[in-house]
C-alpha cells in the first residue's frame, strides 16, 4: 500500500479503509476512461488494439440472471464495472463506473482495482469449475441512491465494497476469510445480506492433509488439472451485516428464500408483477422435449388468467419479460428470422388477439432493462464493441449514452456481409463474413474461417483466439460461422442428454455444421472471392472439434489452428471419472468399449496419416494433456504442427499477455502457410527454423498441382 492510502485509513478501530478519488488514481489506470478527444486516422485494426480494448462484463454473456449493469432507483444513473487488460504488465485494470442513464456524458470512475474475479461456477459437485472468463457482476444501489455495492477483489480475496457517491470514498464492508459470492442490500438499505462457502477452504485443506498419505484417485479426479483432487462443494452460509455497527448475524429465512429465488409453480419462469398485482411470466406449454417451449401468461390478481396463444407470444428462449409503464401491456424480447438470428422485442396487451413488434434487430442485445417507456441495453454490433444505447420503443429511436472504445470506430476495418444458406442437409445456417481492408473487386484472397458464434462484436471467436478485423487488415476474409444449437441441428428430444446423444450420434451433429462451413466457402469460392488453395480454419472448445473432424473429413483447407478440445479414445484417462461420465452420457465410448468405427471418425491418433492441413495448437496449461496425444501422433506422421502452453489458465484464456500473444502467433501461422509470409521477428529464430522444416518436407509430400 502506498503512503498516500496508507494515511487515508482513517477508521482502522472499525477495519475500514476510505481511499479518496485521488489516492486510488494510479497512472497505470489512467486510460480505463476513453479520452474526449477521438483520433480521426484510419490505421489498421492491430492486435494491440483488440488487446487493449475497454470491455463490460464477459463475452458471450454465459448467465443472465447476473446482470451486467444495474439502475439507480430514479433511473438516471447507470452503475458498472468496466475492465481493460495490459498485456505489457499482464495484468487488468478493473473500475466500477457510475454514469448517465438519460444522456451521453462523460463516466465517473468510483473505484479501481487490478484483480478480474473469474467466474468459478460449481459443476460436477466440485466448488469450482474454472472457465477463464470474468464474472457477471453489476454494481448494487442503495435505496436513496447515493451509495452503490460492489464485488471488489484485492490480494486474492472478494469482498464487498461501498462506495459513497457524494464523498468519494469507498469503505470495505466485509472481511469474510472467503470468498464472497453474491450479495442483496435489504429494502431499507441498514444491512447487506452476502453468501459465502466457508466450507470450501474446510474442504481443500483435507485434501492436503490427504496428501501426506496420498491423494485417492476417485470421483475428485481431473487430470488435465493436475493430480491434486478438485475441491468439494460444500453448503452455502448466509449472512447479515448491519451497516451502521458492522455486527455480523446469521441472514433470516425470509432473506434466504430471496436467494434461493425458490418458486412454488415450476412450470412459471421470468415472473414480474405489475402495479395493480397481476403477474406475467413464461408459461411451460410442452415438457415433452427439450428444451422446453413457454408462451407468455398472465394471471391477475383475482385469479383470472390469460393465456397468449398467438405464435409471437411462444418463446422458446428464456427471454426477459416486463411491464409497461401503465402497468396495463407486457413486452418481451423473442428470437426469430432466419435461424432465430434476430432479436425482436414485441408489446402484448392481455386479452388481445393481436401483439405489436417494437424493436427488430440483427444487433447483439447483451442485456436491457426498462427505463420507463425507454430500453437501456448494453448492445455490440458486428464492427462497434459493447456499448450503452437507449431504445425509444414508443418511437422508434435510439441514442448512445456511452461507447467504452470510441477511438475504435476510427480504425479500418473490412465491411461485413451477413450470409444466410442452408447445408447439404438443408439446415439453416448464418454467419458474417468480413471482407478485406482495401478489397479489390476481382482479386481471389485466402478465406480464415472462425467460430462458433457471430453475434455482435466480430472480435476474435468463441474464446476470442483469432483476430477477425486484424486478420482482414493482414488481406484475409473471414467468415465468422454461428453453429447453432443442438436442437437447430438435430431437433428436440425428450431430455438434454438425449438432444446430446442424438447430436453426436454417427458425429450427425458434426456433419452438419462441416456441411455448412464448406457449403458456405464453396460459393465464396463460386463468386470469385476466394482462393481454394488458401483457405485456414479455427476453433476452440466447440469449434475446436470442428477443425479435428474437418482434418479428417475435408479437403477444403490448407491450414488450421485449434484450442480447448482433443477427442482421443484415451480422454476418459485424462478427463477423470465425474467429466468422462458426462461425456459417456452423450454418447462418447468409454476407454474399455474399444470402438474403432467411432474413433476414426475423430481421433488423430487412429487417423493421422488422414489429417489433411497443418495445425497450430494453443492451450491452456489445464488442458494440453487432452491435446497432447493427437498433437503427437501427427508430428509422427510428418503432417506440420506446433503446440504451445500458456501457463496458469483455463478453457478461456484471460490473461492479457496471453492474449496479445495468441493474437499474434495466429496472425503468424496463418500468414506463414497461407500468403507464404515468414513470421515476425518477434519470436525466437528456432521457431521460423522449425516451421521452414515443416514447410519443406509438408511441400515435398503434396502433388505438384497443390504445391
Amino acid at each position: 500500500m502506498s503512503r498516500a492510502l496508507h494515511a487515508a485509513c482513517v477508521i482502522a478501530v472499525l477495519g475500514l479503509c476510505l481511499f479518496s478519488t485521488a489516492a486510488r488514481a494510479e497512472q497505470s489506470c489512467a486510460s480505463l476512461l476513453p479520452n474526449e478527444e477521438i483520433g480521426r486516422g484510419r490505421e489498421p485494426v492491430t492486435p494491440e488494439a483488440l488487446a487493449g480494448l475497454r470491455d463490460i462484463g464477459p463475452a458471450p454473456r454465459p448467465d443472465r440472471n447476473r446482470s451486467l449493469f444495474s439502475l439507480s432507483p430514479d433511473g438516471r444513473r447507470i452503475a458498472f464495472q468496466l475492465h481493460q487488460g495490459n498485456p505489457s504488465e499482464n495484468r487488468y485494470c478493473v473500475g466500477i463506473v457510475v454514469m448517465s442513464a438519460l444522456h451521453p456524458a462523460r463516466p465517473e470512475l468510483v473505484d479501481i482495482s487490478h484483480e478480474l474475479i473469474l467466474d468459478t461456477p460449481p459443476r460436477y459437485n466440485w466448488a469450482s469449475f474454472h472457465i477463464g472468463a470474468p464474472l457477471p457482476t453489476a454494481p448494487r444501489w442503495s435505496p436513496d441512491g447515493r451509495s452503490i455495492f460492489y464485488l471488489k477483489r484485492i490480494g486474492g480475496s472478494t469482498q464487498i465494497w461501498k462506495a459513497d457517491l457524494a464523498s468519494g470514498t469507498v469503505v470495505q464492508v466485509t472481511h469474510a476469510s472467503v470468498d464472497v459470492d453474491d450479495f442483496q442490500i435489504s429494502p431499507g438499505g441498514h444491512e447487506i445480506n452476502y453468501v459465502i462457502r466457508p466450507g470450501v477452504k474446510t474442504n481443500s485443506a483435507a485434501i492436503d492433509r490427504e496428501g501426506l498419505a496420498g491423494w485417492r484417485y476417485d470421483e475428485r479426479a481431473f487430470p488435465v488439472r493436475g493430480a491434486r483432487p478438485q475441491t468439494p462443494g460444500s453448503d452455502r452460509v448466509y449472512v447479515g451485516v448491519d451497516l451502521e455497527t458492522g455486527l455480523e448475524m446469521p441472514a433470516s429465512e425470509a432473506v434466504i428464500n430471496d436467494f434461493i429465488q425458490s418458486d412454488s409453480n415450476e412450470n412459471r419462469i421470468d415472473l414480474t408483477i405489475s402495479r395493480a398485482g397481476d403477474s406475467a411470466f413464461g408459461e411451460r406449454i410442452d415438457a415433452s422435449g427439450f428444451p422446453e417451449d413457454f408462451r407468455i401468461a398472465v394471471e391477475t390478481r383475482a385469479g383470472r388468467r390469460h393465456p397468449c396463444l398467438l405464435e409471437e407470444c411462444r418463446i422458446g428462449w428464456l427471454a426477459p419479460l416486463w411491464w409497461a409503464p401503465d402497468g396495463r401491456k407486457v413486452r418481451f424480447f423473442r428470437r426469430e428470422g432466419w435461424a432465430n438470428s434476430l432479436t425482436a422485442v414485441y408489446e402484448w396487451l392481455p386479452g388481445s388477439r393481436r401483439v405489436q413488434r417494437l424493436l427488430l434487430t440483427s444487433d447483439y442485445l447483451v442485456e436491457c432493462q426498462p427505463i420507463g417507456d425507454d430500453l437501456a441495453c448494453l448492445r455490440e454490433r458486428s464492427r462497434e464493441p459493447r456499448h450503452f444505447v437507449r431504445f425509444d420503443l414508443d418511437h422508434r429511436r435510439e441514442k448512445q449514452i456511452f461507447d467504452p472504445n470510441p477511438d475504435f470506430s476510427h480504425l479500418a476495418m473490412g465491411q461485413v456481409e451477413r450470409m444466410n444458406w442452408r447445408n447439404s442437409e438443408g439446415v439453416p445456417f448464418y454467419g458474417d463474413l468480413v471482407y478485406p481492408v482495401g478489397y479489390t473487386e476481382g482479386l481471389r484472397y485466402p478465406l480464415i474461417v472462425v467460430q462458433y458464434r457471430t453475434k455482435g462484436f466480430l472480435r476474435g471467436g468463441i474464446g476470442d483466439e483469432y483476430p477477425i478485423q486484424v486478420f482482414a487488415n493482414r488481406g484475409y476474409f473471414v467468415l465468422s460461422v454461428d453453429n447453432l444449437t443442438y436442437e437447430d441441428i438435430v431437433g428436440k428430444q425428450a431430455s438434454v442428454g438425449a438432444l446430446v446423444s442424438a447430436f453426436n450420434h454417427d458425429f450427425a451433429g458434426r456433419r452438419n455444421i462441416l456441411s455448412a462451413i464448406e457449403v458456405a466457402t464453396r460459393s465464396l469460392i463460386s463468386r470469385g472471392f476466394i482462393d481454394s488453395r488458401r483457405i485456414g480454419i479455427t476453433g476452440l472448445s466447440d469449434g475446436c472439434t470442428t477443425v479435428q473432424f474437418a482434418a479428417i473429413h475435408s479437403v477444403l483447407f490448407s491450414a488450421g489452428s485449434v484450442s480447448g478440445c482433443g477427442w482421443e479414445p484415451t480422454q476418459d484417462a485424462f478427463l477423470g471419472p465425474m467429466v468422462a461420465q458426462s461425456y459417456h452420457e452423450g454418447g462418447w465410448p468409454r476407454l474399455i468399449d474399444k470402438n474403432p468405427d467411432f474413433w476414426n471418425q475423430i481421433s488423430l491418433i487412429d487417423q493421422a496419416e488422414r489429417v489433411k492441413f497443418p495445425i497450430l495448437f494453443q492451450a491452456a496449461d489445464s488442458e494440453y494433456l487432452a491435446m497432447l496425444a493427437g498433437f503427437t501422433a501427427i508430428r509422427q506422421a510428418e503432417i506440420p504442427s506446433d503446440m504451445y502452453i500458456y501457463p496458469n489458465e483455463d478453457h478461456i484464456k484471460s490473461q492479457p499477455a496471453h492474449r496479445l500473444s495468441v493474437y499474434r502467433r495466429n496472425l503468424d501461422w496463418f500468414d506463414f502457410w497461407l500468403q507464404d509470409t515468414q513470421p515476425a521477428t518477434a519470436y525466437p529464430s528456432k521457431e521460423l527454423t522449425s516451421w521452414l522444416a515443416m514447410k519443406r518436407i509438408w511441400l515435398s509430400r503434396l502433388p505438384s498441382s497443390e504445391n
